[in-house]
């Protein structure tokens, strides 16, 4: 086949994909995650009050101390961030967010570590190809291909991408979700490239994903990610592999116990396309996963080609997080 074709052929594929994308590029009202957040609105949850009903907005804005379009964010950003399931027609915390953030025993009750922060960028940022629900920064971190970029390429980029959707994309409503994602993401580097701390507004700037550079150039280099713990890299290779086992509606399709390097390098909803990694990065996070996992999960370059391979019997019965403890008892 010619190589134009492939290359066709590969548009064709990536387009259909995210034309079955649920757009949700509204619902923060223009706010980005704030420090102190996320722990309030565990608490709400875990405390049994609704972040659906409109009846306890009041009483929220109170608990909480915000006024009314940040209570409406922050249950917004909890949905997004994947910390609650719907369950008998209410919200309810994951198993994972319990551990996270509940009781005495909780791994990091007041966001303090760097790798629960890379743990929910995870969470909220990693799609599935088909039927996810996307939004400005679940489209950067999944589709974006370049370094720089700023809002109005960025917009175009989008807009392009989303050419052939059902559903109609508004300017306004994807520029204001533009400014969420920078004010979320970017830092503000000095003159001399560094990041300036005082520009941080969101725990996410912390992870340096993204820099501004001046009012229009913003930038998301390619790195080896040293911040990124390995326990987190491997709830994050373990999250994928089992999804790339299931279709759209979790119906379990194949039972592969290998994935070729590259699609967990550059396919959507993948570790190195979410975390941004190089390919070093990625090879460098595999070796320190085949130690943590006692060889469980390993990869091999034979001959040029690349594979990780799982040894579990049911990859589906296998927690993700089994190797988070380490990291946050061996702090």
């Amino acid at each position: 086949m010619r190589l134009d074709k492939i290359s066709n052929l590969a548009s064709k594929v990536t387009t259909l994909s995210i034309e079955s994308s649920n757009l949700k590029f509204s619902g923060h009202q223009t706010f980005p995650i704030r420090y102190g957040w996320i722990y309030k609105i565990i608490q709400e949850v875990s405390n049994g009050r609704s972040i659906t009903s409109s009846s306890n907005i009041v009483d929220q804005m109170t608990s909480m101390g915000m006024g009314k379009n940040m209570v409406l964010s922050v249950r917004h950003w909890i949905k997004t961030l994947n910390l609650v399931t719907f369950v008998d027609q209410q919200y309810e915390l994951t198993n994972l967010a319990k551990k996270l953030f509940v009781g005495e025993s909780a791994y990091d009750e007041y966001l303090d570590k760097i790798g629960t922060i890379w743990l929910l960028h995870w969470l909220g940022q990693s799609i599935n190809a088909q039927d996810a629900d996307l939004n400005t920064a679940r489209w950067f971190f999944n589709y974006f291909n370049g370094v720089r970029t700023d809002k109005i390429q960025l917009s175009k980029d989008i807009h392009i991408s989303l050419a052939n959707h059902i559903k109609e994309l508004t300017e306004a409503t994807l520029n204001k979700d533009i400014d969420c994602l920078f004010q979320m993401y970017a830092a503000k580097a000095t003159a001399a490239s560094k990041v300036n701390e005082d520009s941080f507004t969101s725990p996410f700037t912390e992870l340096g994903l993204i820099t501004q550079h001046s009012s229009k150039d913003y930038r998301s280099e390619l790195s080896a990610q040293k911040s990124l713990p390995v326990e987190v890299f491997a709830y994050a290779v373990i999250d994928y592999m089992q999804r790339s086992q299931l279709d759209s509606k979790g119906k379990k399709i194949n039972n592969n116990n290998t994935l070729s390097f590259d699609s967990l390098l550059k396919d959507v909803g993948s570790p190195g396309k979410v975390f941004r990694l190089t390919t070093t990065g990625l090879s460098e996070k595999l070796d320190e996963l085949e130690v943590l996992s006692k060889g469980n999960i390993a990869w091999t370059d034979t001959q040029g080609l690349r594979q990780i391979q799982h040894n579990y019997n049911d990859l589906q019965a296998v927690d993700p997080g089994m190797f988070l403890p380490l990291y946050y008892q061996g702090e």
